[in-house]
Formats: C-alpha cells, sequence, structure tokens
C-alpha cells in the first residue's frame, strides 16, 4: 500500500492536526508500506522523518502566524514531484489548499479519498475575515470538499456534532487520535520530572501547572493568566508554565507583566523535542486547557501519559470522555470558575493524583494502536474501491456512499461478491 497524507499544517508548526498527520504518515510508514505527505514548504526547515515529504510554496497567512497558506500551481518542481508517484490511497487532514490538490488527484488517478474533519473553521474564518458573507462562502467551499470525499472522519463524537452544525449531511466515521507520548517507567518518571523542573526554574515542592498548544485567544488562554492573578492575589504559590507559539503570544506576556505575574509564569516556546516537552509535563501537577475552540486536542492525552489531569471548560468538544474527579476537572467557562477550581486543588493533592491515575488508564490511547486500526480501514477501503472497478458498478452519491458502519459494509459486499 502507497499512502500519502494531505494537510495545510506541518513542522515546524506543531499544532493538533500537523501532529496527526505526521503521526499517520510515521506508523504507517513503519508497519504498512510506503507513505508520504503533502505540505506547504517552511523556509529553511529542513524535514529529518522516516517518511517521503514533499512540499509545496507557500506564504504566511495574514492575522494568524505561524500558519501558511500555500501556492503549489506555482511551484513547478512540487508538480513534477508529484506526478512521480502512484498512490493508492490519499487521506487529507484540511479542506483548504492540501485538500483540494488531494481532491484533484483522487479524482484524477482514480483512488479513493478519505478527509478528516478536526478544526472549528468558522471561528478561524472570522477572525480573518469581517464579512459574514465571505465567512459563509468559505464554509460552503469547505463542505462541498467533504461533500465530495468517499469518506469522512472526525475524531471524536463531539467533532462530528460540531461538522453536523456546519451543514454536513453525509456520513462519517469516528477514527481516534492518539499520542506518540510513550506512557514513562516509574523508575525513570523521577528523573523526568527533575529535569522538567530545571527546565521551566521551579523548585521541587512548587505546585506547577502547564499549558500546551497554540497562543491564540480563542483557546482561552487570556481567562487563564486572568485566574492566575486572582489565585495569586490570594496569596497562593504557583509555576505557571507556558509552551508554544501564536499571534497572542506578546500580549499575553504584556498581560502577565500589567498582573504582576512574571515570577510564577514563565514562556518555553516552541518545543520540538518530544523528550523535552516529555519532561515538563512529568513535572507539572495540573494540565489546563480551558479552550472551546478545539475539538478533539491530543495535549490532554499527552498530559495522560505522565498521570497529569487536565482541567476543561464542561461540555466542550475538549471535554468529551472526562468525568469530574474521575479522570480530570470540569468547569464553567468563566474566569471565577476556573480559579476557585485550581485553588481548591492545590489544597488536595491527592485529588489531583487520582484524578491524573484516572486520565492515564481512560484516555491515553497510542499511535501504534490506532494506525493498526487505521490500515485495516485503508485495506478494505482499497478493496470495496478495486472491486467496484472490477465489477464495474457505477460509483454511488458522494454523500450516501460511506457510513458510521462503512468498513464492516465494505466487509460484506467483499464477501458476496466473492460467493457470487
Amino acid at each position: 500500500m502507497t499512502s500519502c497524507q494531505f494537510t495545510d499544517a506541518y513542522f515546524p508548526i506543531m499544532d493538533g492536526v500537523g501532529m496527526t498527520a505526521h503521526n499517520y504518515a510515521c506508523w504507517l510508514s513503519r508497519k504498512y508500506g510506503k507513505t508520504y505527505l503533502v505540505a506547504p514548504k517552511v523556509k529553511d526547515y529542513k524535514d529529518a522523518v522516516e517518511y517521503k515529504v514533499i512540499r509545496f510554496k507557500s506564504v504566511l497567512l495574514p492575522g494568524m502566524n505561524p500558519y501558511r497558506v500555500g501556492l503549489p500551481l506555482l511551484d513547478i518542481r512540487f508538480k513534477k514531484k508529484l506526478k512521480e508517484v502512484k498512490f493508492d490511497i490519499i487521506h487529507s487532514h484540511s479542506p483548504f489548499v492540501s485538500g483540494q490538490l488531494a481532491l484533484k488527484l483522487a479524482k484524477k488517478h482514480n483512488v479513493p479519498l478519505i478527509a478528516t474533519f478536526h478544526s472549528k473553521y468558522r471561528d478561524d474564518f472570522k477572525k480573518v475575515l469581517n464579512a459574514e458573507i465571505f465567512v459563509d462562502f468559505l464554509m460552503q467551499l469547505s463542505l462541498n470538499f467533504y461533500h465530495s470525499a468517499d469518506y469522512v472522519w472526525v475524531p471524536n463524537k463531539a467533532t462530528g456534532e460540531t461538522l453536523r452544525e456546519y451543514g454536513y449531511n453525509g456520513n462519517y466515521d469516528i477514527v481516534h487520535n492518539g499520542t506518540d507520548m510513550e506512557i514513562p517507567e516509574k523508575s525513570k518518571l523521577m528523573k523526568f520530572r527533575k529535569k522538567g523542573l530545571e527546565a521551566i526554574g521551579a523548585s521541587r515542592d512548587e505546585f506547577v501547572m502547564l499549558f500546551v498548544g497554540q497562543h491564540r485567544w480563542e483557546k482561552n488562554v487570556k481567562m487563564i493568566i486572568e485566574a492566575l492573578k486572582i489565585i495569586k492575589d490570594k496569596g497562593d504559590s504557583f509555576k505557571m508554565v507556558f509552551v508554544g507559539e501564536g499571534y497572542a503570544e506578546n500580549e499575553m506576556k504584556k498581560l502577565v507583566k500589567k498582573y504582576k505575574l512574571s515570577a510564577n509564569v514563565v514562556f518555553m516556546g516552541l518545543i520540538t523535542s518530544r523528550k523535552e516537552l516529555g519532561n515538563i509535563y512529568a513535572c507539572s501537577d495540573l494540565f489546563i486547557f480551558p479552550s472551546v475552540y478545539d475539538n478533539s486536542p491530543l495535549v490532554i492525552q499527552e498530559a495522560a501519559a505522565f498521570n497529569v489531569p487536565s482541567v476543561v471548560v464542561k461540555n466542550s468538544s475538549s471535554a468529551e470522555g472526562i468525568l469530574d474527579t474521575v479522570n480530570g476537572f470540569l468547569i464553567d467557562n468563566e474566569t471565577a470558575a476556573l480559579a476557585k477550581t485550581l485553588s481548591e486543588l492545590m489544597e488536595y493533592p491527592d485529588t489531583i493524583r487520582k484524578a491524573g491515575e484516572g486520565a492515564r488508564k481512560s484516555l491515553y490511547r497510542n499511535w501504534e494502536t490506532i494506525i493498526d486500526e487505521v490500515n485495516m480501514k485503508y485495506t478494505d477501503i482499497i478493496n470495496f474501491h478495486n472491486t467496484k472497478q472490477d465489477i464495474n458498478q457505477p460509483s454511488a452519491d458522494k454523500t450516501n456512499n460511506h457510513n458510521e458502519q462503512s468498513l464492516p459494509a465494505c466487509r460484506q459486499v467483499l464477501h458476496q461478491v466473492h460467493n457470487e
């Protein structure tokens, strides 16, 4: 099997979509065949992965640093490289430039296209565009893409509901995301914790809270900083660590300075080393992620690998699978609620410890296991597609040729054709 992942967000950008596409390509390459990944080119960045990456020219997306918009039609070298490869299946993680490329390529070579819906695109459009008419236009283009795909996947139930709210009326499969963070051996955990504390400049007994992700207002990072001011004014001692980058980073730093939190807050910037990031998780007591923007954040699973429970907003997509005090903590979408929860949890370390153990047991999924499922689905899809070609079966309507039980259905059809 030769597969290809298409994504508009990829290294050195370390967001959930890019990490998902990377891990698909990485584990498929290790276990199941030749794998490629198509993504925007970033100046001076050199790829160092075990699968083949094909890059196309791009420029920074205004107002959305560090994200980029691709210019593949202007990249002759890219188009030549793409023509040299024949894919058995194509998987797009974006409906935009890379997604349109994937759709065009799949139709041209008559191979199945899977499209995974990851993000709340309407929120992104609203940030960049002031006119609702343009937002609606781009949303319709995005929906057309998903309706044109052979199969649509979402990482969890909440993300599927978001896609429905946007107007998608086809069917989809739920295929969960995983994490490449390995659960550390108990004998090594203290060593990782010590290195993490040294990296952030915290003492052994200091209460450490962590946020990992794009520094964007949509992720409720302002709420975090305002809650920190409240608990600092109460006299609570803590260290808050922000890992990542984004357009709001400078304003976040100004807000920290304004609230006189500089001694309590550390901005680590982008950490590309998974080992170094693991050390930061290992030294943290709580993972703070009040985002109502994210659909299925990988960082919650990353934290769970180190027995670190997350504080999330109740009824948000990020909260799917989290039970209050059992494997995480749920709050109202309010600064006061976050501050109250953090202040109370500092007094009850056993509650945090038990929730952390619950998170590891119930929320953690490794990518290798996920990719075994993905490969099985890929194989069924390819076999079903090839069987249809062999018996000259007309293509079904694109909005109805897949469903929540599509892969078992594929097996039934193949079995029936074999018997006949």
